[in-house]
């Protein structure tokens, strides 16, 4: 019968598997962070890209009838009432942008 400590060392992986594991899990660590940042990055682009669309959305369904013939009606004007900045970011898009990015990753 084998003794405790003849046990133990079969099952104790060999340097080369210690090696191996490491250069795996670093691949993994790697993949992990690019996926992060990948999701932040698309989280940020759709607050961007939807935030306009939403803007317009919301005033279309808020406002009494007749303000608005359209959603053009909307963004026109909103940029001559507001400015483009309005409608192209609007309030607070660094918060949002940051929230979207924690949220997605």
């Amino acid at each position: 019968m084998p003794s405790t400590s003849e046990v133990v060392a079969e099952k104790l992986p060999s340097p080369a598997e210690l090696k191996e594991d490491v250069v795996v899990a670093t691949k993994k660590s790697l993949q992990s962070l690019r996926d992060f940042a990948a999701g932040g990055v698309g989280g940020i682009f759709a607050v961007v890209v939807g935030h306009p669309f939403d803007l317009v959305k919301v005033r279309m369904q808020t406002a009494e009838k007749g303000v608005y013939t359209g959603a053009m009606d909307v963004v026109r004007k909103t940029i001559a009432k507001e400015g483009m900045a309005r409608v192209s970011f609007t309030f607070d898009w660094e918060g949002n942008c940051l929230r979207a990015a924690l949220l997605t990753m």
